[in-house]
């Protein structure tokens, strides 16, 4: 099974290689990829992740994560999917590469687990219903899985998608989910934070360190 996920990833990356003509997917409007969308989002290649003009507090993560991944891993040269139909495959292969270059080759088959049961979406459409449930996802894996290797990762993947359903609230004036949604991102960003994983508690800093994550202009929680 582990190989035939492997093989899954890699055709469904390998026809997105070298694609300069593909049309670009915004699950976010950033206006640079950050170090967080780059590994949370998974729609852009690590290639675009620019070390000599990133802002100077997230260069030594940056340089970190970048050193952690293999020269010969997938997560440099892919390129954005060009229809919306593939979009969600290729964020589901990148996920389980993400974790494996973050927490180690042996939590492959838990984040492969992880990441074809998780309920990635195309695009979120500007509602907090997509974000949140991604983020309820972590929450019921934890029940069922309360040892999973992958729990670093889960917490920071939750904190990241708690802000995102933050923001689409605040911004479709959901005023009795946004302070929920608010504590509950600060929690999640929380348990990354204290990780002894350096990876993990520098990604956070660098996702707490955005002026958003998927709707500008809606505040921080």
């Amino acid at each position: 099974m582990k190989s035939v996920m492997r093989y899954v990833c890699i055709a469904v990356f390998a026809p997105l290689l070298n694609c300069g003509s593909c049309h670009t997917i915004k699950a976010e409007p950033l206006k640079y990829h950050s170090l967080s969308s780059i590994v949370l989002i998974g729609l852009r290649p690590v290639k675009e992740l620019n070390q000599a003009n990133y802002p100077k507090a997230g260069q030594a993560c940056v340089r970190k994560y970048l050193n952690a991944i293999a020269p010969d891993s997938i997560l440099w040269a892919f390129e954005v999917p060009s229809s919306p139909d593939k979009a969600v495959p290729v964020r589901r292969c990148n996920l389980i590469e993400q974790m494996v270059a973050i927490l180690g080759q042996d939590v492959r088959k838990e984040a492969e687990a992880f990441a074809y049961a998780a309920p990635l979406m195309t695009e979120w459409e500007g509602m907090s219903e997509g974000p949140v449930d991604e983020a309820n996802f972590v929450d019921n894996w934890f029940r069922n899985r309360p040892v999973t290797p992958i729990a670093p990762f889960l917490h920071l993947f939750k904190a990241h998608r708690l802000r995102a359903g933050y923001e689409a609230a605040r911004a479709g004036h959901e005023k009795g989910l946004w302070p929920i949604l608010a504590r509950r991102y600060r929690e999640a960003l929380d348990e990354a934070r204290s990780s002894t994983n350096p990876l993990i508690s520098c990604i956070a800093d660098d996702l707490e360190a955005q002026a958003f994550v998927y709707l500008e202009g809606q505040g921080r929680p």
